[in-house]
């Protein structure tokens, strides 16, 4: 079954990001669809701490969201049996269990979240950078500047679209 949805057709087991502007959220389309005709989606969420399947709007919350091109050799029913497995258990957490990382384990990809190591990348950075150039670097610098760069190579890791035909 596909789904057509902001002009991005979508379908069963595909991983979809919403762009929540500082970040991305990553959900798997699920097979079933929602009274409004919408696909459902699981992710696992700081909202709700865990994992979930809901509706479309509910997850996305407006936000711009799209496919993102990733491929991966998982059947789709094992890969939303997985991640359906993991209602209620998953235990969210924003560095080690987030929704990038839930996504992926469910379907059989490697386990990370460029979004987090990006982050941390940055955020080092940021920090090492005030304390080398800065002339008075004081814990509030190099605060800023890791918060600064952190965010920007946040940013920089996001998914790439999958194209419309593909």
């Amino acid at each position: 079954m596909s789904i057509k949805n902001l002009n991005q057709t979508v379908m069963a087991g595909d991983i979809v990001v919403s762009d929540f502007g500082a970040y991305q959220h990553w959900s798997l389309v699920s097979d079933k669809i929602c009274e409004n005709g919408q696909p459902m989606l699981i992710s696992a969420t700081a909202r709700n701490r865990t994992v979930k399947e809901e509706s479309w709007e509910v997850v996305t919350q407006g936000k711009p969201t799209y496919p993102i091109k990733v491929t991966y050799d998982r059947p789709i029913v094992a890969a939303l049996d997985l991640a359906r497995s993991q209602i209620d258990m998953w235990k969210y957490s924003l560095t080690t269990n987030n929704c990038e990382h839930f996504v992926k384990w469910a379907v059989g990809l490697e386990v990370s979240s460029k979004q987090v190591v990006a982050g941390v990348i940055g955020a080092t950075l940021g920090a090492a950078i005030v304390k080398a150039y800065a002339e008075n670097p004081t814990t509030i610098k190099m605060l800023g500047g890791s918060l600064a760069l952190g965010s920007l190579l946040v940013v920089g890791a996001r998914a790439i679209e999958k194209n419309s035909d593909a």
